[in-house]
This record gives structure tokens, sequence and C-alpha cells, in this order.
């Protein structure tokens, strides 16, 4: 069966991605797959930014790592559900996976995987120099990606 990957990284979302990557699985016959990334590095730079504002120390606790880890992943079981209600009423089959590492690696091992015809991701709003000097996750994934990578903006 054909699949349209759909991937949700940790802290961007975006309903017109949502809905195109339902509309083209319903288009070409195929199911969604939605793969909800817990990025491990997020963690990180919440920490990072506590520690900068000076709301922690150096070393955050593993409780708290814990406590933003189960943070994300209720958020990713919350909007595994919305996309798979968007899906069932479109009658477009739905395949949920989450894994938790980097969002690029993640992004390969399932697009090697199951090998979709196409690849929805969202990324991050950023200025248009940002976005000039930034290599975003994103343009590593349409590099190395077999298949063709669509992204949208975060909401």
């Amino acid at each position: 069966m054909k699949d349209i990957l759909l991937i949700l990284p940790t802290s961007k979302t975006s309903n017109e991605a949502v809905d195109f990557a339902i509309r083209k699985a319903k288009e070409i016959g195929g199911a969604l797959t939605v793969l909800y990334i817990l990025d491990t590095a997020m963690a990180d730079e919440v920490f990072d930014k506590f520690t900068d504002i000076g709301f922690i120390g150096d070393k955050p606790s593993s409780q708290l790592t814990e406590a933003i880890m189960k943070e994300y992943r209720q958020r990713g079981y919350e909007l595994l559900g919305a996309v798979q209600i968007k899906a069932m009423e479109a009658g477009v089959p739905f395949n949920p996976i989450t894994l938790h590492g980097d969002f690029t690696e993640c992004a390969m091992k399932v697009i090697n995987d199951i090998k979709p015809v196409m690849a929805v991701t969202v990324r991050e709003r950023l200025s248009g120099l940002s976005r000039y000097f930034s290599t975003s996750s994103i343009n590593e994934l349409q590099d190395s990606a077999p298949c063709e990578v669509v992204f949208f903006d975060e909401d």
C-alpha cells in the first residue's frame, strides 16, 4: 500500500500540513502514517533557556527531565488522536508511530522502513535572515530522503 508520511516534530504543529497529508493519502488511495518525534534535544533547549535566565542551575534534575518529556509525550498522544479523527472522517487508514531521538535520524529511519510516496512535515517559522544562516533538519531531510518532502510553516 502507498503511504503518505506526516512527520510531527515535538514543538511544532500545522493544521495545513495535517489537512494536506490527509488529502494526498486520500487522492492516492493510500494510508496516512503519522510519525511523532520526541526530540530528546528539546529538553536540553528548555534547560539552556532556563539556565540562561537564572531560573535553574547548571545541572537540571532527572525529575525535571522526566516531567518535560512526559509533557511532550502527552502532547504527542493528543496530537496523534486529533490527526486520527481527521483521517477517519476522511476515510483514510491511519498508522501512528512515536519515536524518541534526533528529528532527522528518526524521520529517515521511518522513511527507509515504510518507503512513503511523500513525507510532509512542519518547520519552525524563522525570519528571512535566520533562514538564510541556519541549516535546518528539514533541509537535511530534503537532501537525503528518497521521496518528495513537503514542508509547511508552523501555525
